[in-house]
């Protein structure tokens, strides 16, 4: 008898809590539309906090509603309430859903969560405008989060997904940054710009295989897009596969003939490979095209210099004096070919110091003194920081 006893009242207290757990969840909710959000916390704390049993579904829609309202509030002290608190309200929405297996919360849902997808929206842009871009990146992954649920059944949208990967990106969470980027290209969305951000996310991770296989797709799927092509020659320069590059750069050329960067970047390959009469082609057909590049003006005078140099090498090799002065004379004339490709770059570009450097040595090799006096002048005032 007594044990029955017990038993009844062990029931009688759980139906007692639990009406109270409900009587707080209905007062949090009339004060949250009341815009009472700080009485409303402590009352839905209390009915979170029971220590009685009594799960019940809504008193966790009534807090993510809570929680978000204070998000959304225009008076600080709301705002002030949590930490997170739309993070927090997600929460508790996906908490009231597990608990609710009757869908008797559907209906509601359907309003709040899309709600609350804007709010992350907003809240995302807003940090990403103030460069706090982790942050930004959680929001948008929230947004892709309530998209996937089946309360909503919107489609995933793509922009936020982009963007998510965009924030990843500059926050240097790579790993991130590439699984977004991935989504995008799956779903065709994002155009070469896309792979263009995933080759430089794969850079920034050092992975250059995958570098290369973007850069491959990207070409396959825009063929028309000079972007991509000269990343996929400059890949292969820097990473000294000259065949490659020079495939690819025949490619560009064809399709931009009259292009001076692709025939210096061809002249660059063949004077890295020493041959040297299509170095000196190329370049020259890249200044013919561009006289403005300071690179062909400097790689070119550079290219007329060094075999100035090798030249004198020879000569000082050579015992016979009438044939030491022919040879070093050939050599000045060298020099001398060089100097308006290296003037012409310095004009181009004042302050590079290795053409100064080269000036000054030719100018003192041809006697010129008055112009080795000035460019030796001008490199002492660079180097001082004048």
């Amino acid at each position: 008898m007594k044990q029955i006893l017990l038993i009844l009242l062990l029931v009688f207290l759980i139906l007692l809590g639990g009406c109270s757990t409900k009587r707080y969840v209905r007062q949090a909710d009339h004060l949250i539309d009341d815009g009472k959000l700080e009485d409303a916390r402590e009352i839905i704390q209390l009915a979170t906090d029971s220590t009685v049993n009594n799960p019940w579904a809504k008193t966790y829609l009534v807090y993510g509603k809570l929680a978000q309202t204070a998000a959304t509030s225009k008076k600080k002290k709301d705002q002030d309430l949590f930490e997170n608190p739309l993070q927090l309200a997600y929460k508790n929405y996906m908490k009231a859903l597990d608990m609710d297996e009757t869908g008797k919360l559907d209906n509601s849902m359907s309003l709040l969560l899309p709600k609350l997808s804007n709010d992350f929206v907003d809240k995302g842009v807003k940090n990403f405008q103030e460069q706090k871009y982790r942050e930004a990146m959680i929001s948008f992954e929230y947004v892709s989060k309530i998209a996937k649920n089946v309360i909503i059944k919107v489609p995933v949208d793509t922009g936020i997904i982009y963007n998510a990967g965009l924030a990843a990106y500059n926050a240097k969470i790579y790993e991130n940054a590439v699984k977004h980027f991935t989504t995008c290209k799956e779903m065709n969305y994002g155009g070469v710009n896309l792979y263009l951000l995933l080759k430089n996310t794969y850079a920034s991770m050092n992975d250059s295989a995958n570098v290369l296989q973007i850069l491959k797709e990207a070409f396959d799927k825009f063929p028309e897009e000079e972007e991509v092509l000269i990343q996929l020659v400059n890949y292969y320069i820097f990473a000294g596969m000259n065949n490659e590059a020079l495939d690819f750069l025949k490619i560009a050329k064809e399709k931009n003939p009259n292009n001076g960067s692709y025939f210096f970047a061809e002249g660059l390959i063949y004077d890295r490979i020493g041959k040297i009469d299509s170095a000196r082609s190329a370049y020259q057909r890249s200044i013919d095209l561009d006289p403005g590049l300071f690179t062909s003006q400097y790689n070119l005078g550079a290219l007329i210099f060094n075999q100035g140099v090798k030249m004198v090498e020879e000569a000082n090799k050579i015992p016979d004096n009438e044939k030491y002065t022919i040879a070093r004379e050939a050599a000045d004339l060298k020099f001398a070919k060089a100097l308006p490709y290296l003037e012409k770059a310095h004009e181009l570009n004042k302050d590079d110091i290795d053409t100064m450097e080269t000036l000054k040595l030719i100018y003192y090799r041809l006697k010129m003194m008055d112009k080795h006096s000035r460019i030796d002048k001008k490199l002492q005032n660079l180097k001082r920081g004048n």
